[in-house]
């Protein structure tokens, strides 16, 4: 029965990083704003139930599709989407921090070891194995920057402030070596229509650093140090922007999700910094991209459902072995 389901990959989980963010800026928004607390909360249950869903067929593939599971684990590129797993268990933590305290303060534990472990390992592969220039693509930044500083951010939520700072400085120092490498590769190498989604997870590093920053450092943050990276947030985001007939050369794919995290991250550092900054611009930029990134959503959700309806949205199982001819008769 179980080999029935279907087999996906780990860039699935992109859709519970979707929600959860989104939760994320609606309950600074709520804090910000006044805005409706139950609509955080909504996208917060989802968010529960993706991971869920997803957790439970990526692990039925390790069970009934083991060859391709260990290929994807192989896979230079594919690879570096199970960073996203233990991400989400860092997500789903902040999701229950309001009404468990001790099962979310032991998945931020689970999901903050997973992350640095997963990290080191890609890291210590990368060193001894060969790679092509097309190998470089923003799917790195999942590894080494976005998720390390999603796990700073947790930290800093749950009090350990100095363990956050020391994600930071990993997430941080690692997405400004990366971005040089990334790129050259972009300006050189371009993307195949196949892959621009990954431009959502190149949108990841300053948006979740402007988040991190804030934070960690609570009311002893710089203000230049915030607007600094809340400015090259928005340059990248305007720069995805006015990609967007390049980017739509991809059919909607479930990559599409990454767009979602990005956007619904710069969200909430402007609503954090919304609540303390009353100067207009900062309230509008607030209220804009929280909008900007709910409507986002529900397109890429709305296009999730169709492609379910039409059983377009999952990749094809991997084609069977064939069995074995019978040997001569002894």
């Amino acid at each position: 029965m179980f080999k029935k389901l279907p087999i996906i990959p780990a860039s699935f989980f992109a859709m519970t990083l979707g929600f959860a963010e989104t939760g994320n800026a609606w309950r600074n928004a709520t804090a910000a704003l006044n805005a409706p607390g139950i609509v955080g909360e909504i996208f917060q249950v989802l968010a529960v139930l993706s991971f869920f869903v997803w957790g439970g067929l990526f692990l039925n593939k390790w069970i009934s599709q083991t060859a391709a599971a260990r290929e994807e684990f192989r896979d230079p590129i594919q690879a570096s989407f199970i960073a996203l797993i233990p991400e989400s268990i860092i997500l789903i933590s902040l999701a229950l921090h309001p009404y468990n305290h001790p099962v979310a303060l032991a998945a931020f534990w689970l999901g903050s070891a997973t992350n640095l472990l997963y990290g080191a390992y890609r890291l210590s592969r990368m060193w001894v194995e060969n790679r092509t220039p097309e190998q470089t693509t923003p799917n790195l930044f999942l590894i080494y920057a976005a998720s390390v500083l999603v796990n700073a951010i947790a930290a800093g939520v749950f009090g350990y402030i100095l363990y956050g700072w020391v994600l930071f400085g990993i997430g941080a120092i690692s997405w400004l070596v990366l971005d040089s490498v990334i790129k050259q590769q972009l300006v050189t190498g371009m993307l195949p229509a196949k892959t621009r989604n990954f431009m959502g997870i190149y949108m990841a590093p300053p948006v979740v650093a402007l988040v991190a920053y804030q934070v960690l450092s609570g009311n002893q943050a710089s203000i230049p140090v915030i607007y600094i990276l809340l400015g090259y947030s928005l340059f990248i985001t305007v720069t995805v922007i006015m990609s967007f007939r390049w980017l739509r050369e991809q059919p909607f794919a479930p990559g599409y999700w990454a767009y979602t995290f990005g956007i619904s991250t710069l969200a909430q550092g402007l609503l954090i910094l919304a609540e303390t900054e009353k100067h207009p611009t900062i309230q509008f930029l607030a209220v804009g991209t929280l909008a900007l990134a709910t409507a986002l959503l529900g397109f890429v959700l709305l296009a999730t459902l169709q492609a379910l309806a039409s059983n377009t949205y999952f990749p094809p199982r991997p084609a069977s072995a064939p069995a074995a001819e019978p040997g001569p008769a002894g």
